[in-house]
């Protein structure tokens, strides 16, 4: 059956949106290893920095976001059968990401209750068999946070990249690596030509810059 032609230009409308988000979180998840491996630089040397917790707080907000607005860009794609075996695989992998999102943008629920966990939650990822945790001390009331489960049957961490917000976790790995599969079962299921060409973000952008002068009235 054919697609209608309105139908048609929102699908390509939509997995356009969604390469480039794709790549803009891609660009963010290459700036980890900076990020993190800073952070862990400076502990091995017994250095605490607020600028690396603050650093590393950054780049998780940032990648939270990201990747539920990923989410829901590819829940809007027309004709997607969301029972197919890569989205309940893609959804499986975010799990509750989007709740996390959530709170972090009514934080001010967390102040008027009485959860157990971090204020702005915890970050914890592990590096070999070393576990690095970044979190707030908080004022005024006892709060908890557990840290990385170690699998003593595996020898492995159950999750190796974490976001912990009242005592549940996110895996952030696991939603990496689930919107990657899922990317590349777009690129196989669906693709756009501009002109007969395959489209390419590297030759639809616009980048330049304007200047103002403001000239003195002589009259």
């Amino acid at each position: 059956m054919a697609m209608k032609p309105d139908i048609d230009k929102k699908a390509a409308q939509a997995v356009v949106l969604l390469d480039r988000q794709y790549l803009i979180t891609e660009r963010l998840v290459k700036t980890r290893t900076r990020v993190l491996k800073k952070f862990e630089k400076d502990v091995k040397a017994g250095k605490q920095s607020i600028t690396n917790v603050l650093d590393v707080y950054n780049y998780v907000f940032a990648l939270i976001d990201n990747l539920v607005r990923y989410q829901k860009i590819a829940a809007a794609i027309p004709l997607l059968n969301k029972k197919e075996k890569e989205s309940r695989a893609f959804e499986t992998a975010l799990g509750d990401l989007k709740d996390a999102r959530d709170q972090l943008q009514h934080i001010n629920n967390d102040i008027e209750n009485d959860y157990t966990g971090p204020l702005l939650g915890a970050i914890y990822w592990a590096s070999g068999f070393t576990q690095y945790a970044i979190s707030f001390n908080d004022i005024g009331r006892k709060r908890s946070s557990s840290g990385l489960v170690f699998d003593t049957h595996e020898l492995k961490y159950v999750h190796e990249f974490c976001y912990v917000y009242n005592e549940k976790y996110y895996d952030l790995g696991k939603a990496i690596k689930g919107m990657r599969t899922f990317n590349k079962y777009i690129d196989s299921w669906c693709r756009v030509e501009i002109d007969g060409k395959p489209y390419d973000p590297k030759e639809h952008f616009v980048a330049g810059a304007m200047e103002f002068k403001i000239m003195k009235r002589t009259d």
